[in-house]
This record gives C-alpha cells, sequence and structure tokens, in this order.
C-alpha cells in the first residue's frame, strides 16, 4: 500500500466542520475552540498512534494551506472525491475504523451551538456527509443509554451542575466513565451482553435522581449518558487508559468537594459492579482491579489483556482474512468455502468459550458488515492483516490462548480449503495444490513454522 496522501486525509475533517457549521452564519468562536481542541490533541503524549493522529499533526503543520484550499473551492464535488479515494485506497482497515471514528466525532461536535443544542441545519449536513464517507451518523452519534427509559428532557449543555467546568474537563471526567467501560468490554470481548448494558442503563439513570440536580457528579452521569458515544470516541483516542484515569482523578479532586467526590467513587463503584460480573473473565476483574486501585491514588499499571474494540476488529479481521486467502485461491470464493467458514464461526460461538480468545470468532457474525468490506476493499492486503493480528495476539495474550488464536486461524484454512475439494470421483486430496501454497504461507504467517 503506498504512503497516503495526508493533505487529502487532512482535509476530511476540516471539510466535514466547516461544512456543517457553514450552513448557517458560520464558525462562532466555540465552534473553532472545540475544532481546535481536536486536532491539537493529537500532540498530546497519550494521544493513540495511528493514521488518523498523524494526519491531524501534517493538518496543524500546514493549516493555512489547507484551510486556503478547502475554503477556495468553487465546485467541492473534486474535493470530496479525493477525500474518497484517499480513505478508501490509502488506509489500512484498521487506521480506516479509526479514521472514520474520529470523523464522526467532528461532525457531532460542529452540529452544536454554542450552548450544546444541536441545530437542525447542521444535523442535516451532517447526515449528508456521513453518506459520502461512511462515518457514524448523528443519529448513531448520540444514541442514549437511557433513550428505552423515556429520559427526553435533559440536554447537558443548558445543565446548571455542568457550568463549573469547560467542555475539556467534562471530556476528562466522563472519560474516566468511558474508559471504564471501554476496558471491561474490551476484556468480555467486544461485547458486554444484555444483562450487563441493562445494569449499566439504570446506573445512567440515577444521574437523573430527583433532588440531587445540583450535584455535579449525578450531572457527569447524565453528561456521560447524552454524549456517550463523543465520549467513547475520546478515549478511543487514546494510546493508553492509564493516563485518563490519572487525569480523571486529579480533575476530580480539584473540582470536587468532599461529598462530590464520594458521589463520584459511589457511581464508578456501581458501574463497576453492573459490567463486572461473577462470570466475567479473569482478566476483567484483575483489570477492574486496577483501575479502581488507580482512582484511589495508587500508582499502578492496568493489568494486561483488557483490548479496545478497535483490537477486537483486528483479531477478527485476522480470522475472516485467514478465510478469504484460502478461499480465494482459485480466483473465486464459492458458496461451499463459505458456509464451511460459518459453521465454524457457528460451532465456535455455540460452543463452551474455555479461552476469551474465541471471542475472535464469535463475534465475527455480528461485525461482518465491517469486517468484511475491510478485508475485501481495493488495496487491502489479507496477508498482512493475518500477521497484524497474530503480532497483537502475541502481545495481548498468554502463549496458551495465544496458540488458541493461531489453530482457531489454522483451522479455518483448513476447512475452506477442504470444501470444495474432493480430488478425481472424490478421492485423493480435498485440498488443491492453489490452496496448500496458500496454507503453507499461512503457516509461516502464524508462527507455525
Amino acid at each position: 500500500m503506498s504512503s497516503p496522501n495526508l493533505d487529502a486525509l487532512a482535509k476530511a475533517p476540516l471539510f466535514v466542520h466547516l461544512a456543517i457549521i457553514g450552513v448557517n452564519s458560520g464558525p462562532t468562536a466555540i465552534d473553532s475552540t472545540r475544532f481546535n481542541e481536536h486536532v491539537e490533541a493529537s500532540g498530546e503524549p497519550n494521544a493513540r498512534l495511528c493514521a488518523y493522529t498523524e494526519t491531524l499533526q501534517h493538518l496543524t503543520t500546514h493549516f493555512q494551506r489547507l484551510y486556503a484550499e478547502v475554503t477556495g473551492l468553487p465546485d467541492t464535488a473534486p474535493l470530496i472525491e479525493e477525500i474518497q479515494g484517499a480513505l478508501s485506497q490509502q488506509l489500512t482497515p484498521s487506521d480506516k475504523l479509526q479514521f472514520l471514528l474520529h470523523l464522526g466525532r467532528v461532525a457531532a461536535a460542529a452540529v452544536r451551538d454554542d450552548n450544546g443544542h444541536p441545530v437542525p441545519e447542521r444535523v442535516a449536513m451532517a447526515d449528508q456527509l456521513s453518506e459520502l464517507f461512511h462515518f457514524m451518523g448523528y443519529g448513531k452519534n448520540n444514541e442514549r443509554y437511557t433513550d428505552e427509559l423515556q429520559v427526553t428532557t435533559y440536554w447537558p449543555g443548558i445543565d446548571p451542575a455542568l457550568q463549573r467546568f469547560t467542555e475539556a474537563e467534562l471530556r476528562q471526567l466522563s472519560a474516566v466513565l468511558g474508559c471504564l467501560y471501554a476496558s471491561m468490554s474490551g476484556c468480555h470481548g467486544g461485547e458486554l451482553g444484555d444483562a450487563r448494558k441493562n445494569s449499566l442503563k439504570h446506573c445512567l439513570l440515577a444521574g437523573y435522581t430527583p433532588g440531587m440536580e445540583a450535584c455535579p457528579s449525578h450531572a457527569l452521569l447524565r453528561y456521560f449518558d447524552q454524549l456517550f458515544w463523543l465520549v467513547f470516541a475520546e478515549i478511543q483516542f487514546a494510546e493508553q487508559p492509564k493516563p485518563l484515569f490519572v487525569q480523571g482523578r486529579q480533575l476530580m479532586l480539584q473540582k470536587f468537594d468532599v461529598e462530590e467526590q464520594a458521589a463520584f467513587t459511589e457511581h464508578l463503584q456501581n458501574f463497576a459492579a453492573a459490567l463486572v460480573t461473577e462470570d466475567s473473565p479473569a482478566m476483567a476483574r484483575d483489570t477492574l482491579a486496577s483501575i479502581m486501585a488507580l482512582m484511589q491514588g495508587h500508582d499502578v499499571e492496568i493489568a494486561s489483556g483488557g483490548l479496545s474494540e478497535a483490537d477486537w476488529d483486528v483479531l477478527s479481521m485476522g480470522l475472516v482474512a485467514s478465510f478469504l486467502l484460502v478461499a480465494a485461491a482459485d480466483g473465486k470464493v464459492g458458496d461451499k468455502e463459505c458456509e464451511a467458514f460459518a459453521g465454524i464461526i457457528q460451532l465456535v460461538s455455540e460452543g463452551v468459550l474455555t479461552s476469551l480468545v474465541f471471542k475472535a470468532a464469535a463475534r465475527i457474525p455480528d461485525n461482518m458488515h465491517k469486517l468484511w468490506p475491510a478485508v475485501t476493499a481495493r488495496g487491502s492486503r489479507p496477508p498482512q492483516m493475518v500477521l497484524d493480528a497474530v503480532q497483537l495476539a502475541a502481545t495481548k495474550f498468554g502463549e496458551e490462548d495465544f496458540d488458541i488464536y493461531r489453530k482457531i486461524a489454522m483451522a479455518i484454512a483448513v476447512k475452506t480449503a477442504e470444501a470444495e475439494g474432493g480430488g478425481f470421483l472424490g478421492l485423493g486430496s480435498k485440498i488443491s495444490k492453489e490452496e496448500q501454497k496458500v496454507i503453507d504461507g499461512l503457516k509461516g504467517l502464524l508462527g507455525f513454522e
């Protein structure tokens, strides 16, 4: 894959921001501040090392030139095509997923007026752009955990209990809750399950308790609920979770009095009880213990093993890529091969999961809508996806679990190859020479040779 066109990529968040705020009277000082804070975050020590961070750093360095080029175009159609081409052809699948997550974040911030209210005209423009660039739309970015509980009379932009905080401080405080959620989701294979999610909903509903409207700790629950996906994108932008907890705790001690700190700690403990139950994996309990120790002021490392949603996507894509490499060895992907792949995934999903690693396969059906396009996109490199997944598994899992991941990938490859084989009159090897060559290559990528 060629080096990304950073000019084209850097124009993407700038164009999304300007197009949305431009439907009214143009940017206010607060509009500009929000966008500038987002761009400047790429220079923070804990910024995630990915193509999006590199793109924002490029935008910072060349801002005046890029701004002039974006705003000086009489017709935006060529710019849109340029951005679409860069997104589809010049990014790895994992980088593209991150990039689109943050484009949605730029859009979700731009639709709000100075008081935090969504502006209908801006929302409509954001929805148009989400269709063009395939980032998360306004509706999904503003989906609340309490929607089913009919909390419809609140908006954080006018909450008196939040006026003592800047927007940056609110993001830092709510990132404590968001990072706890993301860490526990990662420890559960990227899926918490309905029971834990329902428990979390009721934890958030506590923020709307009558008589507690003036408590900033309760208000923070309301903020987190209303802007859940913005907070989630914020913590996805971080390279390591520990600094987010340390920063959030320090800010809590500075901004909250003793009673408010006690309320914040209680809410955090309720979150923990909702997200980690008796049937949770050991890594979830270990990771939670590390997080709670950090929030008590102890300098500990967060237990390894908890993976982000993006990490789980990489592991799942490695398995899908293992299937595709073998299935397409003869130039096409056959129905029997697809059935064999689906059968393996179903077997893993329905079996007793002796290791959390099985989740990398079990989550594929629910995430195939984003995994398959990423693996089959023009310019994608399935062998590299397998190698990226193997390297991630080697880093995140112990030796036994790492071996399980490799065996799942190899089982997928072999069963796929056998699906449409059979030799002459059903005799001989079920695996063709082309497929065997791919399998041999996979063995090398998976570290079996």
